[in-house]
Formats: structure tokens, sequence, C-alpha cells
């Protein structure tokens, strides 16, 4: 008996020591948040007023462009110093908002001596992807960006060119029509749709990618995903596992339709790469499969590996359909839109009779003005108010100005801010197409490196910035700059009412989705 009440007296002793350990790290680790936070000028909120900080996070709803302007010239620029930005996107209610001059810390490793950090957190809560896709494999073990890393780089372009321009001049002719008379489409739409088939022409190759069902399936699960996403991210974190299922309720439906359809598929492709076929397509989905295999019979689950396509259908349709339908309204828009096309359509045809076409990398790589067309509509038409998001996991960072930041805490940059930085560009809210192409024009054996859609610099950063910019950036480019090129040399179009003015819900640009346009096959 002695002896059990001793073996009880040790278990309970054990437990309270490793209580009161939880009790001193969780107090630690609250004193080092509020060491932080204490550093900081929170933007929008009068000193030390806590009725002030609730307003100005809930005022960050419709007002965090507003918010993020103000704390970049009074902090950012003035004083190269990191402020604070209330919002009910994280449980904090506020975010480190980091001056441009730390930019470069985006180079340093994700894990050092002193701390580790990683994007993937703000990444998954930007479209609040575990209220959608219930594995949670599928975003924690992102293997289907490895695949970007492997099969989509600057090398591969020439072999995926002649592919994606075969699927532009059809799904051009399918889905803008082949009339020489004017007709009234929503341009998003319009835009959004030749993008998805083009895009899932690689992701999942023929005959599905030209299946209307899926299609257009997979359009309004990339639409609805990010609308929800801003949706949930507009209501406290304490409040959202009861309004997530209402407002997810769109995407999960779409989803499920996608995967449905995609499983028969990916069953018959695993079945081709076990009996080791030769003539097995070559697609991002036939890529995937060898890859899933080496990380485990798990992962190769049709379905899992279903839902790693349907996590790509943001980035792959809803992201490039943002650049591309922006830049078509951003050039028919601006005063010069007529100059512009003209110009654009003579690189076109010149490019296309030297080459001859626009289905091989090189030619598209030639194609300089209509490259600048579309950086420069990445740089005015962002797609967030701030990126380019970090968590510290371990350690600390040091951020500068005498403040190191731990886990807790989100960091992110004011790139909308930076990219409309006089000091960075010049007349910055003007659109101009060949901002990047005209110093080149006409200077013959000019060495200087170009700045294109794929350079990332510490002022141009819509595909990210260090050692996590874009992977698919290449592939995104090249079919962008096919598919625009094609709209030059082949339709005339029209913007129908006045230019839609941008708007911000919390720290997502609403697209302009009911924009309308007239097109018509030129003649």
């Amino acid at each position: 008996m002695a002896w059990t009440n001793y073996g009880m007296f040790l278990v309970l002793s054990s437990f309270g020591l490793l209580f009161l350990q939880w009790l001193r790290a969780k107090e630690y680790h609250h004193r080092k948040l509020h060491e932080v936070w204490a550093k900081l000028s929170v933007v929008g909120v009068s000193p030390g007023s806590r009725i002030s900080f609730f307003g100005a996070v809930a005022k960050s709803i419709l007002s965090t462009r507003q918010l993020v302007n103000e704390g970049y010239h009074r902090f950012s620029k003035t004083l190269d110093r990191p402020f604070a930005l209330p919002t009910t996107w994280v449980r904090s209610g506020s975010v480190v908002v980091l001056p441009p001059s730390r930019v470069p810390l985006l180079t340093q490793p994700d894990r050092t001596s002193e701390a580790e950090w990683t994007n993937l957190p703000g990444l998954v809560e930007t479209i609040q992807l575990p209220y959608i896709i219930t594995d949670p494999n599928i975003y924690q073990n992102v293997l289907h960006f490895e695949v970007v890393r492997r099969k989509m780089q600057y090398r591969d372009m020439e072999r995926l060119a002649p592919v994606t321009a075969d699927e532009v001049d059809k799904a051009f002719r399918d889905i803008w029509g082949a009339a020489t008379t004017w007709k009234t489409m929503n341009g998003w739409e319009a835009c959004g749709r030749v993008i998805s088939r083009v895009s899932q022409r690689i992701l999942i190759g023929l005959p599905l990618s030209r299946d209307e069902s899926l299609l257009e399936t997979s359009r309004q699960y990339a639409n609805s995903l990010l609308v929800g996403g801003a949706i949930i991210n507009c209501f406290p974190p304490a409040l959202r596992w009861i309004v997530a299922p209402l407002v997810t309720l769109r995407a999960r439906y779409f989803q499920a339709r996608f995967v449905n359809i995609l499983v028969p598929v990916v069953e018959e492709r695993i079945r081709y790469w076990e009996a080791g076929r030769d003539d097995s397509p070559d697609d991002f989905l036939q890529w995937m499969i060898p890859i899933c295999a080496k990380e485990g019979v798990d992962q190769l689950d049709a379905t899992r590996i279903a839902l790693r396509l349907v996590s790509l259908l943001t980035p792959l349709i809803f992201a490039v359909c943002y650049v591309f339908s922006h830049c078509v309204l951003d050039v028919h828009g601006s005063a010069a839109g007529v100059d512009v096309l003209e110009s654009l359509r003579e690189e076109c045809v010149r490019v296309s009779a030297e080459y001859p076409g626009l289905a091989t990398s090189e030619s598209v790589n030639a194609l300089f003005r209509i490259d600048s067309t579309l950086r420069e509509s990445m740089r005015v038409s962002d797609v967030a108010v701030t990126n380019l998001f970090r968590d510290v996991t371990s350690g600390e960072i040091d951020v500068g100005n005498g403040m190191r930041i731990g886990p807790g805490v989100r960091m992110v940059f004011p790139t909308q801010n930076i990219h409309l930085d006089p000091d960075n560009y010049k007349d910055p809210r003007k659109y101009d197409a060949f901002r990047f192409s005209r110093p080149y024009e006409n200077v013959k054996g000019d060495k200087r490196e170009r700045e294109l859609i794929t350079t990332t610099t510490p002022t141009f950063l819509p595909f990210g910035y260090g050692r996590h910019a874009c992977p698919g950036r290449w592939f995104a480019a090249q079919l962008m700059k096919q598919a625009l090129a094609y709209m030059v040399l082949n339709y005339e179009l029209e913007l129908v009412g006045e230019p839609v003015k941008r708007k911000a819900l919390l720290n997502t640009m609403v697209p302009p989705v009911n924009v309308q346009v007239r097109v018509r096959r030129r003649t």
C-alpha cells in the first residue's frame, strides 16, 4: 500500500511539475509578445485606448488599404520602422507590417541557429483552407508544390509552349467566338474561362480539360474559395467556427463535384504509372503520381491526389485570371489604350513572322512589350494590400530597430504601397504599359538585364521574393503572354460603361467580377 501511495505521489508530482512548466512557458510567451507590441505604434489607434483599438480592428474590414497607407507614410517611409496593423485576420488582432528595407530578410534560410519561420500559415489562412479541405495533409505537406519546382521551371517552358499555344487558340475560338460582329460578355468570366481551360490542359490533360462541366466547376470553386476566405477573415477567429461552415458551403459543393469527376481519372493514371506505360500523358497529374508514391502508399490515394489538384486551382486559375483580366482592363481603360494596342500588335506580327508563330518559348520570350504590359498591370493592380506573410515557429527573428519577433506574431510587407511609391517608380499611379520595355527599344548591344514578369526585385513583389518566390511564375508568365498576344492579334475589345473602381475587403483587392466588355473577331 505504501508503494502504491508513493507511486501515486510521484505521478501527481510529475504532472504538477509539468503543469507549472507549462504555465511558466505560457507566461514567458505572453510576456515576450507584450514586449513586441509595446515597441510598436498601432496605426489608426489613439495611444493607450483599447476602445479605439477594437474600433480600428472592426474598421479594418473596409479600411485596411487606408490604414496601411497611413502606416506606410508615417512609419515605414519616414522612420524606417515596423508598425502594428489592426485586423480581424489573426487572433492577436494585429499583424506587424515590416518596412521595405527589411525585404532582404526574405532571402535568408527558413531555419537558422537562432530561429525558424514559414510562409505557410499565412497562405493557408488567407483562403481558410482548413474549413474547406478536411484533410490537413493537403496543405501541410505540399507535395504538389514540389511538382511545380521540378516540372514547371524555365527549362520546361519550351516543352509546354506548343501545348498551351494550341489550347489558347481553341479556347478563344470556343469561348470568345469567331464572329466578326460585336457581342457583349462578362469580362471577368470571358478572361477566366480562357485561362482556366488552358491551365487545365497542363493540369489534367485531354480530353477532360475541355469538359465544360469540369471547367465551370473548377472556375466556380476557385472564385468561391477566394471570396469565402475573404469573408471568413472579416470575422474574429473566435466566431469563425460558427460562420465558416455556412460561408464555405458553395466552395465545398464545387470541391466535391470536382473531386468526384477526377477520382476515376486519377485511379486510371495510377494504373498507367504502375504498368510503366510509355504512352502516359505529359501533364501535372502524371508528374505528381511518382512523387506521391515516394512519400508512401497513403499519398497514392486517388481522393488525396484529386484534392491536391483542387488546391492548385486557386494559384493556377484565380491568380492567373486575376492578372490577365486586370491587364486587359488596364490596357483598354488607359488613355493611351489605342496606341498601346497598335504597338503590341506590331510586335506580335513581327515576332510571329520571325520565328514563325508564337508556339515556342523562344518566340514568347521575344515579346518584350507584351511582357512589360503584363508586368505593369501586376504592379498597379495588386491582388492584396499586404503580402509576403511570415510566421516565426521557433526562436526569434531580428527585424531591426532593437526588435526581435518570436512565435505568435505574423509579419507582412506593404507590397501595394511599395509598388505605388514614387521613389520606386515615376508617376507610379499611372498605368504605363511599356514602362519596363521602353528603356530597351532601339538600343543595340544593351547588355543590361531586363526586368521581366518573372524578375522579382525588392520593388516588384507580386511573385514574392527570395527563397519563396513563386515557383510556377515561368508557366504563368508564358501562358499570359501567349493569351494576351493572341487576343491582340485576333480580337477587338471595348469596355462597356465606366472603368471599375478598385476596392479592398480586408486585405483582398476585390476583382471586377461584373465588368462588361464587347468583343469581336478581327477580320
